[in-house]
């Protein structure tokens, strides 16, 4: 199924770029939320999140987009700790911590345009491939040795487009954005320590996929190509 998924995209993308009528380029931002699914029975929090992209796509007269685009995106979680004692007697407040994860990420795919009567709307899939620079534990650091530095996943899409004069373009994007790889994966027999109840363990198996849902706002340049006949 991946290997279709990619056919597609590939044959869309070659199809794109001899057919294109314009081209365009850009930078997007914008705010997410993140989550993880732990399947160690960790309940997990949302955790504010935030990406920025610089993009470059090829569209043709008939509203079909190649894109790709390059960034920069957080993930992660967070959880709350509730107040407790620790066995020296020791009381702690209750807290929340994160789990952050700086990831480098590049991303293909298409879109299609839908013309209405004062804006375009958009709905787009594409593949990603993420390579994680920087990861921060406030809770089980020691998970820092258990970071799968690349990942990848899917995205899927949808937004509007507004026109701002012939060559210039601006919009916002919904992204819904599962990882099909695990960025954390701990093997059964694994044992952990807990900082804050200071003790020691048997490990399970321990697995984690990110997931995100980010908002991006972006301008789009267009360079319209025109075919002699």
């Amino acid at each position: 199924m991946k290997k279709i998924l990619l056919f597609q995209l590939f044959f869309l993308g070659i199809s794109g770029a001899i057919f294109a009528q314009a081209t365009g380029f850009g930078i997007k931002a914008g705010p997410g939320l993140g989550f993880q699914r732990w399947n160690g029975g960790s309940k997990r929090d949302l955790l504010s999140i935030y990406h920025v992209d610089a993009f470059l796509d090829s569209e043709s007269a008939s509203g079909n987009i190649i894109y790709g685009q390059l960034g920069f995106h957080t993930r992660g979680s967070s959880s709350r700790i509730g107040p407790f004692e620790d066995v020296n007697g020791i009381y702690y407040p209750a807290r929340r911590l994160k789990t952050v994860f700086s990831n480098v990420v590049l991303e293909i795919g298409a879109k299609k345009l839908i013309q209405t009567k004062r804006f375009e709307t958009f709905y787009a899939l594409g593949v990603r491939g993420e390579f994680t620079s920087k990861s921060k534990f406030e809770f089980y650091d020691e998970l820092q040795d258990w970071v799968r530095k690349f990942n990848y996943g899917i995205s899927i899409r949808m937004g509007a487009e507004w026109k701002w004069n012939k060559l210039t373009k601006y919009g916002i994007d919904l992204n819904i954005a599962p990882d099909i790889s695990k960025q954390i994966y701990v093997p059964a027999g694994i044992r952990y320590y807990n900082p804050i109840t200071k003790t020691t363990s048997p490990g399970y198996e321990q697995s984690v996929r990110n997931i995100a849902i980010e908002l991006s706002f972006y301008i789009r340049f267009l360079q319209i190509i025109e075919y002699d006949e």
